[in-house]
């Protein structure tokens, strides 16, 4: 008598079902951190074009012009804050810190926080 060999048809269903899961949850969340590494540029860019003397109208005007060239609708220029930085007199930092939720399976949600900051004034790293 032959043993048998290979995978029966429930662990191939299984298998097929822990793929459509893994496939969906990239589908979703790749769009998220896609929009945040375009954020964290605009933030750079920003930064860079800016100094502690700007004043909060005139970056949040840059923000803006950068949101609609990058069509980022779901953030708005109130997101983003000029805070001062710790430990250094007069300068001061562009920084975004936001929250996405985003449905998964059901009732189940992905809640996703992004924040970054960025001095003003200082050239970008890349």
């Amino acid at each position: 008598m032959r043993k048998q060999k290979g995978a029966t048809f429930l662990t191939w269903v299984a298998g097929v079902g822990v793929v459509i899961f893994a496939f969906i949850t990239v589908v979703k969340l790749v769009p998220l951190y896609m929009e945040f590494y375009t954020v964290r540029s605009l933030v750079d860019r920003v930064a860079q074009e800016s100094s502690s003397k700007s004043s909060l109208q005139q970056i949040r005007r840059k923000v803006d012009d950068y949101m609609n060239v990058n069509g980022l609708n779901s953030l708005s220029s109130k997101d983003f804050q000029v805070v001062p930085v710790e430990g250094k007199n007069n300068v001061k930092a562009l920084e975004i810190y936001y929250e996405v939720r985003k449905p998964w399976v059901a009732n189940i949600d992905f809640l996703m926080t992004f924040e970054y900051s960025k001095e003003l004034g200082v050239a970008s790293d890349t």
